[in-house]
């Protein structure tokens, strides 16, 4: 039982995080790990999804708030055209910027 209450802390430290994510960079925390996924090369959506251990159909409306953003540039795959890749923008890439040098603060766990 002490591991589940335990558990609960953890959410609401991640609901706290979140909240000042969305207030302080205008992103969740799916939408600042995705644009952290792809910091050195362009990935598809299943490698993001896998690597941030989400579903493809929540990664593909993650990747879709990126877009909207114009966080993130969308292009076919060199080997397969109907594979879709991704790579940061140079908005997404200024975001990312931000994010490191302001660096926010995961609340304390109680």
């Amino acid at each position: 039982m002490k591991e589940l209450c335990k558990l609960k802390e953890m959410f609401r430290a991640i609901y706290a995080f979140e909240v000042l994510l969305k207030k302080d960079f205008g992103l969740s925390i799916n939408e600042a790990l995705a644009i952290c996924s792809l910091d050195k090369n362009s990935r598809n959506s299943g490698e993001m999804a896998e690597e941030l251990g989400i579903s493809l159909s929540r990664m593909s409306r993650v990747l879709g708030a990126l877009e909207k953003k114009v966080l993130i540039e969308r292009a076919a795959g060199l080997d397969d055209k109907r594979k879709m890749v991704f790579t940061l923008s140079p908005a997404g890439r200024r975001k990312l910027a931000d994010l490191r040098r302001r660096k926010p603060a995961f609340p304390p766990l109680g």
